[in-house]
């Protein structure tokens, strides 16, 4: 009786790793490498604490300038992040851009418990604007169409989110994707904004909607 041919490969050398997969590979110790290191620094209190992790983190990002990050940071996706002299993210914040951009400009100040979810989508916030505490900014939603499918497994639908120079997003609020606020706008507490903001309007509620002019 013939023995079997022998496979491909069969002479011990183990099958060439492909590009993607060691790409993948890669990437995930990345990610992990970047957690720890983030990790590490979070909980460091007092003056000394913020400047160990503007020393120890800022490399870590795209572009850093002065940042003061305080403690409890949850971060992911730096490589993809760009941010200004002056930003401020405030204890206990949640800000993620993996596969995505994120762009805090010069002078930002995100209060405590924010949440800036630029994963797969685009979040560009201008300066000297003003982010209440528990405000969630998302630039991409979950798709829902089918039917047949968990929504947990359907993807996410990408998008954009733009909000211009000076302006104040009160406590509580919730920006959703494609959306532009205006130079000078303000957003009262607990609103969600689901359409575009004209300049230096005030807007308020669910949905939000204008309730009067700055001036």
């Amino acid at each position: 009786m013939e023995s079997p041919a022998p496979s491909s490969g069969a002479s011990g050398s183990a099958a060439p790793v492909s590009a993607p997969a060691a790409l993948s590979a890669w990437s995930r110790l990345g990610t992990a490498l970047e957690e720890f290191w983030i990790a590490l620094f979070a909980w460091v209190p007092t003056p000394l604490g913020l400047a160990l992790r503007l020393l120890a983190w800022r490399w870590l990002f795209a572009a850093c300038g002065s940042a003061r990050f305080g403690t409890g940071l949850t971060l992911a996706g730096c490589r993809n992040m760009r941010l200004g002299n002056g930003v401020r993210l405030g204890r206990g914040c949640f800000v993620t851009a993996g596969g995505g951009s994120l762009v805090l400009g010069d002078n930002v100040a995100v209060s405590p418990c924010a949440h800036l979810g630029a994963d797969g989508g685009r979040i560009e916030i201008g300066a000297h604007t003003a982010i209440g505490p528990g405000t969630v900014i998302r630039a991409a939603n979950h798709r829902f169409e089918r039917q047949d499918l968990p929504i947990m497994r359907q993807g996410h639908q990408p998008g954009e989110v733009f909000i211009e120079d000076d302006v104040w997003i009160g406590a509580n609020c919730v920006i959703t994707p494609d959306v532009r606020i205006g130079r000078g706008a303000v957003v009262g507490a607990g609103a969600v904004v689901t359409r575009n903001v004209a300049p230096f309007s005030i807007v308020a509620g669910v949905p939000a909607k204008e309730i009067g002019r700055r001036g």
